[in-house]
């Protein structure tokens, strides 16, 4: 596995080595994922995506949407489109092709040294439940936000 540290306007050589076939550490900036992702801290594993495979609903895909590489959770269908939201975003849905899929988030590497299995059954529970709670993020947010500071 190749490790690169990359901010979002080099995410274009992660997205070739993922279609090459190989897996990708990043460290993910910005706050979209947030409180499951702490841009700036977290990094993340990326496995290859293979189009026709069974995308888990409530995992995290790294995708191409109008022009920009994005890293967001997968929150259901809408026709034949794959609908990835945020889970730092309050109401900004982005609806997706499966060819537009380049790589699933495999794992979570925090800065304290722990690890998390974003393929684990629990993981998956807490981003449903979390999309569940939406309406209510424009309050929880600020909230873990403060938490994470402490």
């Amino acid at each position: 596995m190749r490790k690169i540290v990359v901010s979002n306007a080099f995410l274009e050589e992660v997205a070739v080595l993922l279609e090459e076939g190989q897996a990708v550490r990043v460290r993910i900036d910005g706050q979209s994922m947030f409180p499951f992702i702490k841009g700036g801290q977290d990094e993340v594993e990326l496995v290859p995506y293979e189009i026709g495979s069974a995308l888990p609903l409530w995992s995290v895909a790294f995708f191409k949407w109008h022009g920009n590489y994005i890293v967001h959770r997968f929150v259901g269908m809408q026709n034949d489109l794959f609908c990835m939201m945020g889970d730092g975003n309050l109401v900004q849905v982005e609806q997706i092709k499966e060819n537009d899929i380049i790589g699933v988030l495999r794992f979570i590497y925090r800065s304290n040294g722990t690890c998390q299995d974003c393929s684990n059954s629990k993981w998956l529970m807490k981003g449903k439940r979390w999309y569940k709670m939406r309406r209510y993020r424009r309050y929880l947010l600020p909230l873990c936000r403060l938490i994470a500071k402490l």
